[in-house]
């Protein structure tokens, strides 16, 4: 991953996890923005002077706007809909149900597996920026 080249907008509403991952991806050379729902992330996304993510880790359940109902605003918006998101969750099933819905690139399990969240990261950043 080149440094400064990547960014990742981290999007769950525990501060320990969004503390914990966003210290874990600086450390390997990227940039993240976290936020604590799907208002927020939406606010940061259509903000110009935000930058624009190379991928959008997240939470599906959350208080205020869920993950569902993120991924749902983000592919009806032109602007968003090409950023990669990837579910970071610990519910499993209901994930497995309703991923085509959802249209997601990939979903993470919790508790996260250090080495697969590194592994998915770089294959949708080792090309950010190029």
């Amino acid at each position: 991953m080149d440094e400064g080249k990547s960014h990742i907008l981290l999007v769950d509403d525990d501060p320990d996890i969004r503390n914990c991952v966003k210290t874990i991806l600086t450390v390997h050379g990227l940039t993240v923005t976290t936020a604590a729902d799907g208002n927020e992330a939406l606010v940061l996304l259509r903000s110009s002077s935000h930058p624009r993510p190379s991928l959008i880790l997240l939470d599906l359940m959350m208080p205020g706007m869920n993950g569902f109902e993120f991924c749902s605003r983000v592919s009806t918006d032109q602007e968003l809909v090409a950023i990669p998101v990837v579910l970071v969750t610990g519910a499993g099933i209901l994930v497995d149900q309703q991923n085509e819905f959802l249209k997601t690139r990939e979903v993470l399990r919790k508790p996260l597996d250090l080495e697969i969240l590194l592994q998915t990261v770089d294959r949708f950043c080792s090309n950010a920026g190029s």
